[in-house]
């Protein structure tokens, strides 16, 4: 789905817009907003519900998360445009179509499947969706929990409002249980993105403006590299992670940037053709990207990979975004949600976002990967039968809407945040969003079953963190178990249908 640039007669009808809905009251209010309404392209026949309650149990999370469903605004001083965004496009779509849209909130992942689990056994339907992070959702619709959207009334998943970069890598079996798009937010928020320092661009002279290299296509992990090689500041007698000494790096990030990394470079660890799911780990080219991407994150010398320095949580994830904050890095790669990070919205610093490098100039497009971990999908359970027809409805207009009224906010948000504006800025996140990969190698984590390190997920973590390249002879050792895994889940989805 392309996160469209919207114009600036657009932007100035939507505030008009927002500021009349936001202005009445009462009756009075609910008459305004249907009169406001920007609903001309919207699908479906206009319908009033009569005051139906739709109920999406999603997981209660800093920022956006927590109301990107619910859509509720607390303070009425609030100056949070995405909050507000969503607030008015809820409110928009009760009083237009008589739906109320709520949420019940959960503070812990874990527990969400096993509630779809025993909501269905019950028949106890506390809840008629369900927003949840795709690892933790995902065997749901194996299980047979979930409705198969491509059979659901008024909802179309080929509309531009739905991310069809999720629609053609989530389908299996012609079954698709999981949606992402102008609906939410957090699934933009949880897309990788190439950080950069634009001071520390301006001060090396050999190095070239990262824009230009998009732009002309060649942002590419060899270019990349060869930027990162330029740029080191060294206090002793070795690099140092600790932020208070002001080493300067080519890049600082994580271990499973190696995974990110792959993804940019057009390498998902399986291909997914809606019926097969196959494994291409062992293709050559998979083999020739990830000893560029080990090259690079080995370097100790210009990179500095906070696993290296201390366990996750010892603190050195946080002395990564530090040293980025203080304007010590180049090079930072991480999610979206990092801009709105109160460390990085104070720091002192002019940066830039950039889609991950590709992995020569001969692929054709830039793509990316999302965190498995926060990226919300919506599903519609199973059990939802009695108000089947009125989530479906609900559910294509809170995307419809958040199209057309929260996606502005949040592209303008997340521009606001960062410390200059610039004319690229819209455009970098139009290539970020546009051409996404949902890796079901991550996704369903395919195992040998020794326990979550073992599965595909950590796959280049683990051979990164070895500090020994031996991807050959460990998939080689790998193959069989993570066959038999997919193999798995391709005979329980058969089994279901």
């Amino acid at each position: 789905m392309l996160k469209k640039t919207i114009s600036i007669l657009l932007l100035m009808a939507m505030c008009l817009s927002l500021v009349l809905l936001t202005s009445c009251g009462g009756d009075e209010e609910s008459s305004s907003m249907a009169e406001v309404s920007t609903g001309e392209g919207f699908p479906l026949e206009e319908k009033n519900w009569g005051g139906e309650t739709i109920t999406i149990y999603t997981f209660e999370k800093d920022g956006y998360g927590t109301y990107e469903i619910a859509g509720e605004v607390e303070d009425a001083e609030s100056t949070d445009a995405v909050q507000d965004a969503f607030y008015d496009r809820n409110a928009l779509i009760e009083a237009k179509y008589g739906l109320k849209i709520e949420a019940l909130l959960t503070d812990n992942y874990n527990t969400m499947i096993d509630d779809i689990r025993i909501a269905d056994s019950t028949g106890i339907q506390d809840f008629q969706a369900v927003c949840c992070a795709l690892t933790y959702v995902a065997t749901a619709g194996v299980e047979g929990l979930l409705h198969d959207f491509n059979d659901l009334p008024y909802i179309d998943p080929s509309r531009e409002w739905w991310d069809q970069s999720c629609v053609r890598d989530l389908t299996i079996n012609d079954k698709l249980w999981f949606l992402a798009g102008d609906i939410i937010v957090t699934d933009d928020e949880n897309t990788w993105a190439m950080f950069f320092n634009k001071d520390i661009v301006e001060k090396y002279a050999t190095l070239t403006s990262p824009y230009d290299l998009v732009n002309e296509g060649n942002w590419t992990l060899d270019t990349m590299y060869e930027m990162i090689q330029e740029v080191q500041t060294m206090h002793g007698a070795t690099m140092s992670f600790d932020p208070d000494v002001g080493d300067e790096w080519g890049l600082v990030g994580q271990s499973y940037n190696a995974y990110a990394l792959m993804l940019g470079a057009g390498q998902p660890m399986v291909t997914n053709d809606g019926d097969t799911i196959t494994m291409r780990i062992q293709e050559e080219v998979n083999y020739a990207a990830f000893n560029k991407v080990f090259e690079i994150l080995t370097d100790g010398a210009h990179v500095g990979v906070a696993d290296f320095f201390g366990a996750w949580d010892s603190g050195v994830y946080n002395d990564q975004s530090t040293i980025f904050c203080n304007g010590n890095a180049l090079f930072m790669p991480t999610t979206i949600t990092t801009v709105s990070s109160e460390k990085l919205r104070e720091a002192e610093i002019r940066y830039g976002l950039l889609p991950m490098p590709k992995l020569d100039a001969d692929q054709d497009d830039y793509t990316t990967s999302v965190n498995v971990y926060w990226c919300n999908v919506l599903s519609v359970p199973k059990f939802n039968t009695e108000k089947l027809d009125a989530t479906c409805y609900a559910l294509e207009a809170m995307a419809y809407y958040g199209m057309e009224i929260v996606t502005p906010e949040f592209y303008d948000r997340t521009l606001t945040y960062k410390r200059v504006q610039d004319e690229e800025s819209a455009e970098m996140l139009d290539l970020i969003f546009r051409n996404r990969t949902y890796d079901l190698g991550a996704i369903f984590n395919f195992s040998d079953g020794r326990g979550n390190g073992s599965g595909m997920l950590y796959f280049y973590t683990n051979l990164l963190m070895s500090k020994q390249n031996t991807i050959v002879s460990s998939y080689e050792s790998y193959a069989t178990a993570f066959q038999a895994s997919i193999d798995e889940l391709l005979n329980a989805v058969s089994g279901n249908e």
